[in-house]
């Protein structure tokens, strides 16, 4: 269990509603073109410079990848970043917009930029926008007479500028000390006390930036904390109930949200100073300085729990909308033989959906961070659930240290062995009295502490919503959008559009699924109890995950052109939904309304995963399921027999055995499924499944072939997955000896 993996970086286009500019070309057919153009960047002309940064930022946008490469071998990155020190704004403006979109796409190109030092020209750049945002803001006289124009174009290099930064931030490591070394906080806190006179989405960029650059990074997070006002500005806007002049209730909600996020990012640095500086001082620290920090995660819950109140069934519909509408004016101008159309109003719209999509994702990062941080802490037990599961076994540390021949050695053909062993311990019905008594305290005590902590919040407010979110609509598969916009084959600025939109709602419902994903994670490390007494819960959860997988498993594909497109869509949103599936299976000990159905499915995604992760997690499902009992035979019997004769048979004895690590965590998972599932005799299972099936039989045949393939594993590469191939061989060694004395025990009782 971990925070919530970090939002990638995506591209937002023309954020501030930047114009291209007209006659600017977008392609060119000779590479002779390119040093004619790249030439314009100097020329005497500013017209010129404009027209050539404006064609430079299309070219290097452009779908073919071989124009990037031509512009970029003509040393494209260095006459841009000389553009920033151009005298024209809208010279810089343009630069600084090719700059950002190369960035973006481009991990290598990013790279280049960095050695070609950018962050120069940016430092030298930033007086001359801050001097001319504050002109603006206080309407001075050098600003009195700039027109709206004028200003947006401060805004937008601004933006350009601030977004350069932040991919840079999240894409190349190493630029971080630079970018460090160049004392933005100033600059970037001085948004935020503006919030009402600057385009939101200004406010906006420089806030996901410093959420960035805070996490994580000592350096930003203590020179924020020297900062003693900007800390007081952020809480002011996560406490800002009751709305600001000027501002938007969710542009204000997302600025909120990005405050709440620096500040939680900074949280534990900032509570360790205060130890340090009233360390030994009579009182401690002030409640007025430690109040607003232990205060935080909450105030942030809140405002989040409200702004995630997304109808993302309305948004499909917008989407679909606008997306017929981009598709009939594009086929509209090419029947014409036009120019595709651009600044379409549907595309500006798609753009504003897209934005509120990545603020929602996250929203929903923050959340699980803060629950994963914060959750299991707030929700500790003071009684202590130690009583021992019935599915302990304790055979791990068994002695097995002796050679693998000794396995085959002590049984003959059909499992039976040489040897006798002790019979099993009796059991008093009394004890379970007892167990029973102690399980149901401490269950209310779990309800009673997940009420009154951060879980209680979650599961009241925030759960709701997570599953509205992780919910595929009509817009989350290309077989569905396809059949919802385009009423004939469509052309590719179609299928992108279309590809573009899929792809926004499967980030949203994978993070979703994520932050779910979280919250069961937690309940099961700190309150597992939690889910004895909440078993409506747990079915509810249940089958809602079932309608995720079958909504993206049971329906058919797109067409062989985009066959790899979807299958990636939907096994991203495929695979959170089996993490869920697992963490709650495991946690309500196989306790889930599974079907025999839902179980083939299971067998199904196990069977047709595109990746040893995913496979491994629908093992991890099935096995769960199987130790459901009294009741269950039919079922276990058939995980069972999947489990032992297609995972770990197949890979194991057939001519084509795994050579490589890659295929050995889905074996190494399903063994040790295998000997927590029939560790005990007394399973109303074990007898006409384990016992009958042959299982032992079966894996004294497999332990061999597993011991050389886990030998196969590189400890230098792989350490972790090595030592847990040695200990399931291990494992696996003890197991067999402890059926077979188990085995032979039961026998002599007859």
């Amino acid at each position: 269990m971990g925070r919530a993996p970090k939002r990638s970086f995506k591209d937002r286009a023309t954020p501030l509603g930047h114009s291209a500019v007209a006659g600017a070309v977008t392609t060119v057919k000779s590479k002779e073109e390119v040093p004619a153009l790249l030439k314009k960047l100097t020329s005497d002309d500013a017209n010129d410079r404009v027209w050539a940064a404006a064609s430079s930022s299309n070219l290097l946008m452009s779908e073919d990848p071989a124009v990037r490469r031509l512009l970029l071998s003509n040393n494209v990155v260095s006459a841009l970043i000389d553009c920033m020190a151009d005298s024209v704004p809208d010279v810089i403006l343009q630069a600084t917009g090719a700059l950002h979109k190369l960035v973006a796409i481009d991990q290598g190109a990013a790279e280049e930029v960095c050695r070609k030092n950018i962050f120069a020209a940016i430092q030298a750049l930033i007086p001359r926008l801050a001097k001319s945002i504050d002109d603006i803001i206080k309407n001075s006289d050098d600003a009195a007479n700039l027109t709206v124009d004028e200003r947006n174009i401060v805004f937008q290099t601004t933006d350009n500028l601030i977004s350069i930064l932040w991919v840079l931030c999240e894409t190349v490591p190493w630029s971080l000390k630079q970018i460090n070394n160049m004392a933005l906080i100033p600059f970037l806190i001085s948004f935020f006390k503006v919030i009402g006179k600057l385009p939101a989405s200004l406010v906006q960029t420089a806030g996901q930036f410093l959420y960035t650059l805070t996490d994580a990074n000592p350096h930003a997070q203590h020179t924020l904390l020297g900062h003693p006002a900007a800390t007081q500005t952020l809480f002011a806007l996560v406490n800002a109930h009751h709305g600001i002049d000027g501002v938007l209730a969710e542009d204000l909600a997302i600025v909120s949200i990005l405050a709440g996020g620096i500040l939680a990012n900074i949280k534990p640095a900032a509570l360790s100073q205060l130890e340090k500086t009233y360390k030994g001082r009579d009182g401690g620290i002030p409640e007025a300085e430690e109040k607003p920090w232990d205060e935080l995660s909450r105030a942030l819950l809140q405002i989040i729990s409200g702004f995630i109140q997304f109808d993302v069934d309305a948004a499909a519909e917008t989407a679909a909308t606008a997306v017929r509408s981009v598709i009939a004016a594009h086929t509209e101008s090419e029947a014409n033989g036009a120019e595709p159309p651009g600044g379409l109003k549907q595309e500006a719209a798609l753009d504003q959906l897209n934005s509120r999509i990545s603020y929602v994702q996250l929203a929903l990062e923050l959340a699980a961070n803060i629950f994963t941080d914060e959750g299991a802490d707030d929700a500790e037990l003071d009684a202590d659930d130690s009583t021992p599961s019935e599915d302990d076994e304790d055979m791990a540390d068994d002695d097995i240290d002796s050679d693998a021949e000794d396995v085959t050695r002590h049984f003959d053909e059909d499992g039976n062995a040489d040897e006798e062993d002790d019979a099993g311990v009796d059991f008093d019905i009394n004890d379970m009295e007892d167990i029973l008594a102690e399980e149901s305290t401490t269950a209310k005590e779990a309800d009673d502490v997940a009420q009154q902590s951060i879980l209680g919040v979650f599961i009241g407010a925030i759960v709701p919503s997570l599953q509205r979110l992780a919910k595929p609509t009509k817009m989350s598969t290309l077989t569905s959008a396809i059949s919802e916009c385009a009423e004939t084959t469509p052309s590719s600025a179609a299928t992108k559009a279309i590809v573009s939109v899929v792809e926004s709602f499967t980030a949203l419902h994978e993070r979703a699924l994520s932050c779910f994903n979280n919250v069961l994670l937690v309940i099961e490390e700190s309150l597992k109890v939690w889910f004895r007494k909440h078993g409506d819960n747990v079915d509810q959860w249940w089958r809602l995950l079932i309608d995720i997988a079958q909504l993206l498993f049971g329906t058919a594909g797109s067409s062989a052109d985009l066959a790899d497109t979807d299958q990636r869509l939907r096994f991203a949103v495929l695979e959170p939904t089996i993490s869920c599936m697992w963490t709650l299976a495991r946690s309500a000990q196989g306790a889930v309304p599974a079907t025999r159905e839902q179980i083939e499915g299971l067998i199904h995604v196990c069977e047709q995963a595109p990746n040893s992760d995913l496979r491994v997690k629908a093992i991890g499902v099935l096995g769960s399921i199987a130790c459901r009992k009294p009741g269950h035979v039919s079922d276990n019997q058939r995980i069972g027999t999947f489990l032992l004769d297609s995972v770990v048979c197949k890979a194991l004895l057939d001519n084509g055995a795994p050579a490589d690590s890659s295929k050995v965590e889905p074996i190494i998972e399903a063994l040790d499924l295998i000997y927590d599932i029939y560790g005990d005799q007394a399973y109303d299972y074990d007898e006409p499944v384990f016992v009958r099936g042959g299982f032992l039989a079966k894996l004294r045949s497999c332990y061999l072939p597993m011991r050389k393939l886990v030998k196969t594993v590189d400890r230098r590469v792989k350490r972790e997955l090595r030592d847990r191939g040695d200990l399931v061989v291990q494992n696996m060694r003890g197991f067999i000896d402890y059926k077979d004395s188990e085995r032979r025990s039961a026998q002599g009782k007859i």
